[in-house]
């Protein structure tokens, strides 16, 4: 009695040190989950306020495109935590399994085991979590090969990156929920049981987002995800995952046959069948192994094609052989009693596991690949945790091979948005200059604007005169007087109508003027030109000089009526004369111009009289004559021309000669070289020929001798068209 109540004692101390330690335990896990949410609460309102600072319409598309990719690693390590919490679960049964194993405590050959109550309840569970595992891993491997696909060096542009994390956001907000509540219920209830949870919205979420990955198109129709296209190595990993939870959903499932966890300690196990211990022995060893090949491919370099070809191969056998050892356990254990022969068929598949397990070991013994001492998986795989991380880390490798490892399509969108920013701030002051020239502008076409509107007015209410007054009616004096209109001022009236008498006074004058040109041309006997100062007074004048001197002297009944239908046709002519005497003005100009150019081509030719010598001379000495001529020509019109510019200016300070006396002497050179070319002119004038003349007289349009009472010289003038012309029409008339 003493000794049992030893043990009892002991054991009570060594249960109340163990909830000690697990009191000591959870205030800690309690502590760091309290830093955790002050942590993520602060980091949450950091990203907001950092979002609020960011132009909307420069970075709404890059915002969607990082929540999207934030919320697909979201989901993945998710996904990697419930996972690491089923492997948790099956280690626990495994351990508890194992303790109950005895060498005496077995059946008899050829007897079936029976399984108890509580044995049959865990077998389920590990069941149902072992199929949890197999969809997590799926809907995790799958999130990894979509995250890497936006990532991966020269696969996709920057905008489909951005556009793929936009798509997937939307679909993989019911995969978030539904993974969710099953790991809330996993960590809230120790374990994953059929009774408390469904897996059927969990298999649709993941169905539905594959076929949102499937849908996701470029601008030509194709999909932006080739189906046959996968990540080096992801095939391969997602196996051993999918492989290494069925061996440990197959190694709970056998321990809990063995010993369940929720039996309790007093009652002695159930007699087990002999080869059951070997089974189970053999899936913790396939367990073991497969779990540290896994560790140590956390250091594979995606570039060895032959190894990863070889390990996808070896991987995908691995995840057949476990598939068809699930498939066996269930099986075996799904009724309530299990015999040796189905055990039997377990132990063979799991020495066929063995066997591929075996080879791996070797392959990787082979290439010498080792781990790298922490407790991790590889990044591709969907139990390492931090699936960002790893992506964008393994992607940086593969860019790194033959490149810049920074040029990731997130980095090279994020600088681009940087880069767009840094232009906006240095083009702010062309922005300002270009924001005041548009104001400027604006403030321009609203006067613009305004004047076109006051025009149009103009033009309307001109309009309206004309439709007012009728066609017949353009003189004051056919005036319609039924119309009765407010009293107007009369020097207003006499003011227009005065400015319109002499308007027409003097256009008709011009007119005038011009047909008596006209006909003095063609007649060449033109009349005296007092005839066409005669005055001319315009029958509309007297016409309006009589309505003007009824102004206020008729009768009130009709006189408002004639004044309002006079302001109106007055109105009315004024707005119309201006462009019509403008018009014969200009037409009046033209057959002018018409008239005396065809009268000038008619004109017959000018007669020059040449000089004849009495006696006719060599041509040698004539040559010599002739050059000797026009030096002495030249002489005196650059002695002359250097008068004229050297013309002094009057000194007023001198004391000793008068300012009339200095501008006398001036004019007197200038006298005297205009005297000296006269006089070469008389003397060497009409025996020059026209290559011989000095420069200016060779500008000169023409020659003309003029009768005179001495002896006729020959002057170089320049002068114009218009002037020759004004001439030629004083010789014709």
């Amino acid at each position: 009695e003493k000794s049992q109540l030893l043990a009892a004692s002991k054991k009570a101390l060594a249960q109340a040190a163990q909830l000690a330690v697990d009191a000591a335990e959870a205030r800690k896990r309690d502590a760091d989950a309290v830093f955790d949410r002050i942590t993520a609460r602060s980091a949450t309102y950091l990203s907001e306020r950092l979002e609020t600072l960011l132009p909307s319409g420069l970075v709404t598309a890059e915002l969607a495109a990082v929540k999207g990719e934030m919320n697909l690693a979201k989901v993945a390590d998710k996904a990697s935590v419930s996972l690491a919490s089923v492997e948790e679960i099956f280690n626990q049964a495994i351990d508890r399994g194992t303790t109950g194993l005895s060498e005496f405590n077995v059946v008899e050959d050829g007897v079936s085991a029976v399984l108890s109550d509580a044995s049959i309840q865990q077998i389920a569970v590990m069941l149902h979590q072992c199929e949890f595992a197999n969809v997590t891993v799926d809907a995790a491997s799958d999130i990894l090969r979509l995250m890497a696909a936006g990532q991966w060096p020269e696969f996709l542009s920057q905008d489909l990156s951005a556009d793929l994390g936009s798509i997937m956001a939307h679909s993989i907000a019911p995969l978030d929920l539904a993974l969710t509540e099953q790991l809330k219920l996993l960590k809230e209830e120790g374990i994953l049981s059929p009774l408390r949870s469904s897996l059927t919205d969990l298999n649709q979420s993941v169905l539905n987002a594959k076929v949102a990955l499937q849908g996701a198109t470029d601008e030509s129709g194709q999909a932006v995800i080739p189906e046959d296209w996968n990540p080096p190595g992801w095939e391969a990993l997602k196996s051993l995952s999918v492989g290494r939870f069925a061996c440990l959903g197959a190694a709970a499932v056998i321990s809990s046959a063995v010993l369940p966890m929720d039996d309790a300690e007093s009652e002695p196990p159930a007699a087990t069948l002999p080869c059951l211990s070997a089974a189970l022995e053999k899936a913790k060893s396939s367990c073991t192994t497969i779990l540290d090949i896994c560790r140590k491919l956390s250091t594979l370099k995606l570039e060895q094609g032959e190894l990863l070809d070889s390990l996808c191969s070896l991987s995908n056998q691995y995840r057949s052989k476990c598939s068809t050892l699930i498939e066996c356990i269930k099986t075996a254990f799904g009724d309530k009693s299990v015999c040796s022969d189905s055990v039997d068929g377990c132990s063979s598949i799991l020495d066929e596991i063995l066997s591929v397990i075996g080879q791996m070991s070797a392959l990787l013994r082979k290439v010498e690949l080792s781990g790298s001492g922490e407790s991790t998986f590889h990044c591709l795989s969907p139990e390492f945790g931090d699936s960002w991380g790893g992506v964008t880390e393994i992607a940086a490798q593969v860019r790194a091979v033959d490149g810049d490892p920074e040029d990731i399509n997130y980095l090279l969108r994020a600088r681009s948005i940087e880069q767009q920013l840094v232009d906006a701030i240095t083009n702010e002051p062309k922005l300002l200059i270009a924001n005041a020239k548009i104001a400027s502008l604006e403030k321009s076409l609203s006067s613009r604007s305004k004047e076109i509107y006051i025009q149009n007015a103009r033009i309307t209410e001109l309009e309206s005169l004309i439709s007012k007054v009728p066609s017949s009616s353009m003189s004051p004096m056919k005036a319609s007087t039924t119309t009765v209109a407010a009293p107007v001022d009369n020097q207003e009236i006499e003011e227009e109508v005065r400015v319109l008498k002499e308007a027409l006074s003097v256009m008709e004058q011009q007119a005038e003027e011009y047909a008596s040109q006209i006909r003095s041309l063609k007649d060449k006997n033109p009349k005296p030109r007092s005839r066409m100062r005669q005055s001319v007074t315009p029958k509309k004048s007297i016409e309006t000089e009589a309505i003007i001197g009824q102004l206020g002297t008729g009768n009130k009944s009709s006189g408002t009526s004639s004044r309002d239908v006079l302001l109106e046709t007055i109105s009315l002519e004024t707005a119309m004369f201006r462009p019509a005497l403008s018009s014969a003005t200009q037409s009046a100009n033209y057959w002018k111009a018409k008239a005396m150019e065809s009268a000038l081509s008619k004109l017959t030719p000018l007669n020059v009289a040449t000089k004849t010598s009495p006696m006719p001379l060599p041509m040698g000495q004539r040559r010599e004559e002739w050059s000797h001529s026009a030096d002495e020509i030249d002489l005196a019109f650059n002695e002359m021309r250097l008068a004229k510019a050297t013309f002094g200016v009057v000194d007023l300070t001198k004391s000793n000669e008068s300012a009339r006396v200095q501008l006398n002497k001036e004019r007197e050179k200038e006298m005297v070289a205009v005297a000296r070319l006269q006089s070469v002119g008389r003397h060497f004038g009409g025996s020059v020929p026209s290559s011989y003349l000095p420069a200016a007289a060779k500008k000169s349009i023409g020659r003309i001798e003029v009768s005179c009472e001495e002896e006729g010289f020959v002057a170089p003038l320049t002068v114009t068209t218009t002037e020759l012309r004004n001439f030629h029409s004083i010789l014709v008339a």
